[in-house]
């Protein structure tokens, strides 16, 4: 499903990905590894959102790109920050989401649900605690049912109940012709499911 060739990702004199050559298949793939290893920048490139130095990276066959309509659609992203509209509540960002992507609104119901969102769906996003954000970011890049979910820390600022909210919200997201790759230092949790897994460091692979 993802191919990546001789990927690397310079910023200046930083090497953030080294001629990084991968093949991931669809399941659940965790992405582990220190501080600084390249997860954040891969799920990056992966998302189409950063174009690589060197080398090609493919989902399917087709290169990621953002600037491509067909290959947005098939991709659902959660970076770092939580990218909602501060002054829209938490159920207008998602269903502005659903609006974009022609998905029915009962499937940011769904979401709210899993995701343990329901009560907080009328707070706006700019208030919510980091932990909330982190919950609503996910369940923003699941509500086009995606077929490659790339999430970058999930679990970031998320007590254990939250975490398993998440976990499950994502198993009930996995099946057959999807693939997920989920950056996490949240190892333990991640490894308890996943179909899979890949260790980096220093913009090289070194599990996989």
């Amino acid at each position: 499903m993802i191919r990546a060739q001789g990927l690397s990702v310079f910023f200046g004199r930083t090497v953030a990905l080294d001629s990084l050559d991968l093949c991931i298949d669809e399941g659940v793939v965790g992405l582990f590894g220190p501080n600084g290893s390249g997860k954040s920048t891969l799920l990056r490139v992966a998302a189409g959102l950063l174009r690589p130095s060197r080398g090609t990276l493919t989902f399917e066959g087709v290169a990621a790109s953002a600037a491509d309509e067909g290959f947005r659609r098939l991709v659902g992203y959660a970076g770092h920050l939580s990218g909602l509209y501060v002054h829209l509540s938490l159920r207008e960002n998602l269903d502005l989401t659903a609006r974009l992507y022609g998905v029915p609104r009962r499937r940011v119901n769904e979401l709210l649900d899993q995701t343990g969102l329901t009560e907080y769906a009328a707070v706006l996003g700019g208030t919510l605690s980091a932990g909330l954000k982190r919950r609503a970011a996910v369940a923003r890049a699941l509500v086009s049912e995606p077929r490659l979910l790339l999430l970058d820390e999930p679990y970031a600022n998320l007590d254990a109940d939250a975490t398993e909210l998440v976990s499950e919200a994502i198993r009930t997201w996995r099946r057959p012709g999807r693939t997920a790759l989920v950056a996490t230092h949240g190892a333990k949790e991640l490894k308890r499911w996943a179909d899979g897994g890949v260790v980096l460091r220093r913009g090289r692979v070194v599990v996989a």
